[in-house]
């Protein structure tokens, strides 16, 4: 009786992960093709960031806190990548979930050289109108130069993995 049990529940576990999963697939990929909605924020320098000023740019939409440990891994590897591309019509823009002080403390001790705003609920709705339904950290979209999505990843996105991508779709 009680392996039964236990082999009901795994079964019942992997079925709702696998659910879970085909959902999120299916939400990221019905992104794609998308028209990238505009969105103002507040930058963490001051003024406001607008996605559509970096039409004409290959985007990469980040969505990150200096709370979320795989944000702060791999911001780094985003500092370096802007350095490498910025002259390739290339940029990030870092949406932070969270309050100035901790978005522009963090931006400034690690040395965030990309377009960063901030904001809790403002930003939120935004990740949510990029699919970002549950807010989970660290999120990227991946937008066109005629500001269109191509890809969106959820988690931890690797130097390599990033430059692939802007490789394979880099503006001439």
């Amino acid at each position: 009786m009680k392996k039964t049990n236990i082999a009901i529940f795994i079964i019942l576990a992997a079925s709702l992960f696998a659910v879970y999963g085909l959902s999120k697939y299916t939400q990221r990929s019905a992104q794609t093709g998308k028209v990238a909605t505009d969105f103002t924020l507040p930058n963490i320098n001051g003024g406001d960031l607008k996605l559509s000023d970096y039409k004409g740019k290959l985007v990469l939409l980040n969505f990150w806190a200096s709370w979320c440990p795989p944000c702060r891994a791999e911001i780094p590897g985003f500092i370096k990548i802007q350095n490498t591309n910025k002259d390739n019509n290339f940029t990030f823009i870092g949406v932070a979930i969270e309050d100035k002080k901790s978005a522009k403390s963090y931006a400034e001790e690690i040395g965030i050289n990309y377009p960063s705003s901030y904001g809790l609920d403002e930003s939120l709705k935004v990740a949510e109108k990029y699919g970002n339904a549950a807010g989970g950290l660290p999120y990227s979209v991946l937008i066109s130069p005629d500001q269109k999505i191509i890809t969106v990843h959820s988690g931890f996105l690797s130097e390599k993995q990033l430059q692939k991508m802007i490789d394979e779709n880099k503006v001439n």
